[in-house]
């Protein structure tokens, strides 16, 4: 049962700004930061897109990632990149002075990746193929990561599970979604500072971003954020050059076994509210 989870910038984001194996945690993350990069990866997507005018786009968008910041995130989404994951995704939420976030196979905000898109070794299907999460790199999950949040900054989405009692778990909780910003503005950017993972910056397009931040949106459902792209924007292809450097892939978060968790406190909350 995956009733509870969708991938959002938190609850409190929102209302204030628009609303399988490896070694420890702290362990791996020091570790892989020990080891300098010398040329960082660009990620290239061929985006297409129904503009505000209504004209039929095909544009290009470099993306720089910062693997000596971030270096669990950079993995992550490196070798979703190269598996073909994202192809032919969208970006389903889009917000006009805030962000616009993609990367999710269901195109509603609720799905994510399996350890089989992650590493192909995995059969798909399998009992190891379990929908997963990663360490979330930021201050709030006690990670340094010095990436600034500012126009272009991409950086992971996640869900918020304070309200059950269960905040580590939503720090814990990014996968496969992404927002990129499209403000510099700096109350949004300070609310979001500390709180989730930047692990990149847009290079090259960044009119793009701007382009698509301004397509037709509605609610998804009377009284919601009206997020929901009436066309959403396609990526049609996105690669990766890693100049010769290898990216492993990171240590992996039964996301199965968390929503499991979830949903068990949820039941035990509304228990507890019925009586």
């Amino acid at each position: 049962m995956r009733t509870l989870k969708k991938v959002l910038l938190g609850a409190t984001i929102i209302a204030t700004a628009f609303a399988a194996t490896g070694c420890d945690g702290n362990e791996e993350e020091n570790m892989s930061k020990k080891i300098v990069h010398e040329k960082n990866p660009i990620v290239t997507m061929q985006i297409a897109y129904e503009a505000e005018s209504g004209e039929q786009k095909e544009e290009t968008l470099k993306i720089e990632l910062y693997p000596n910041e971030a270096p669990t995130t950079v993995n992550n989404f490196v070798n979703l990149v190269k598996n073909g994951f994202y192809n032919g995704l969208t970006f389903h939420r889009v917000i006009k002075d805030f962000m616009i976030q993609g990367g999710d196979p269901s195109g509603n905000g609720t799905g994510s990746a399996k350890t089989s898109d992650v590493n192909k070794s995995i059969e798909k299907d399998s009992d190891n193929d379990f929908a997963y999460s990663i360490k979330g790199e930021f201050s709030q999950n006690d990670i340094s990561n010095k990436i600034k949040f500012e126009a272009g900054t991409i950086a992971m989405a996640r869900s918020d599970y304070s309200a059950y009692g269960m905040a580590s778990e939503g720090y814990n909780s990014g996968c496969s979604q992404f927002f990129i910003m499209n403000t510099d503005d700096e109350n949004v950017c300070k609310s979001l500072q500390g709180k989730y993972a930047p692990f990149g910056k847009v290079i090259e397009g960044y009119d793009t971003v701007l382009d698509i931040s301004k397509i037709k949106t509605v609610a998804s459902y009377e009284g919601g954020e009206e997020s929901t792209p009436v066309k959403a924007p396609v990526i049609k292809s996105a690669t990766v050059e890693t100049f010769g450097e290898e990216y492993p892939i990171p240590k992996l978060i039964n996301a199965d076994e968390v929503e499991e968790q979830l949903n068990k406190r949820y039941l035990e909350l509304m228990q507890q509210y019925q009586q």
